[in-house]
């Protein structure tokens, strides 16, 4: 479904000639910006972009769902707390556009800028070369959480949502591809992804959005359609190993990326439905922590729980 920065979608969809003029509007101007970035230090583009996504973000459709999604985390904030850490995630935003567009930098100066740090029982799996579900959330620098590929020599299949103007679509392929992971449209399916599993490879997840065709899992006490794709996916391989990653942004520009233990079903015995209802649970925990340890950095752009009244 086509997406607009620049006109609301329903005037786009009602004028087509006006919906195209937008996405070459979007393209040349999302561009421009980019070039600009690029010249800049990592340091430099993130204060700039974060300011100016502070001050823009809250004034745009999104915000509404990040001030709805605050509300349920922090239940107990009022108005002006809300609203602070809304026009802080936007901030956060703006920093993590400035991370896609100097990745290849930030790699090749990673022995300053980055601290990888893996969990005992993680860092034995990955160095045996076996298949690894990765899931992490869209806090922090979650963009970067791609570079463990480079960081162990594995190979990796990572999940995205493409843009749907082909312009954009060219140029933030282009800038993903310093990743060093395949990449995998989401509109492609599982099945991909459970032949690279079965081939000895691995797959990267972000999997804090609502699925509505997901299953209901308490999410910060409140039930949320979640995704479990990862724990299926994890059970479904014998050799898999289902792992948490998470990329910190200690300050503009500076890194820790971390690797946490597997998460292990609690009842092994259990049927694999309800082993993938509790590592799901599990998986919903550990984003719940990272949260609230820096609420600012969930990039929690879409609505994640039921609309008041709607199931």
């Amino acid at each position: 479904m086509p997406r607009y920065y620049v006109i609301p979608k329903q005037l786009a969809d009602a004028a087509p000639a006006l919906g195209r003029l937008a996405q070459w509007l979007e393209a040349v101007g999302i561009s421009f910006a980019f070039w600009i970035l690029k010249r800049l230090s990592p340091e430099r583009g993130s204060r700039i972009a974060a300011a100016v996504f502070r001050k823009l973000g809250p004034r745009t459709g999104k915000a509404k769902s990040v001030r709805r999604n605050m509300r349920v985390v922090f239940p107990d904030h009022n108005d002006e707390q809300i609203e602070d850490l809304c026009q802080q995630v936007f901030g956060q935003l703006g920093m993590a556009t400035v991370e896609l567009v100097k990745m290849r930098q930030l790699w090749a100066e990673r022995e300053q800028r980055m601290e990888f740090v893996i969990a005992p029982q993680a860092l034995a799996h990955l160095q045996a070369q076996r298949p690894t579900v990765f899931v992490t959330a869209h806090v922090g620098a979650w963009q970067l959480t791609n570079l463990i590929s480079l960081h162990q020599d594995l190979t990796i299949t990572t999940v995205y949502a493409a843009e749907t103007n082909p312009t954009l679509h060219d140029l933030f392929l282009d800038l993903r591809e310093a990743f060093g992971v395949k990449l995998l449209p989401t509109e492609d399916g599982v099945r991909p992804l459970m032949r690279e599993l079965n081939a000895g490879n691995s797959i990267g997840l972000a999997m804090d959005n609502r699925l509505d065709s997901g299953s209901p899992i308490p999410f910060f006490g409140v039930d949320a359609l979640t995704n479990t794709t990862a724990a299926r996916l994890a059970l479904g391989n014998a050799q898999a190993a289902l792992i948490p990653i998470r990329a910190e942004r200690l300050e503009p520009g500076y890194f820790r990326v971390n690797v946490y233990d597997p998460i292990i079903s609690s009842d092994p015995n259990a049927s694999k439905a309800n082993q993938t209802l509790d590592m799901t649970r599990q998986i919903n925990q550990h984003f719940e922590s990272w949260i609230r340890e820096t609420p600012e950095q969930w990039m929690c752009l879409k609505r994640r729980w039921p609309k008041p009244g709607k199931p």
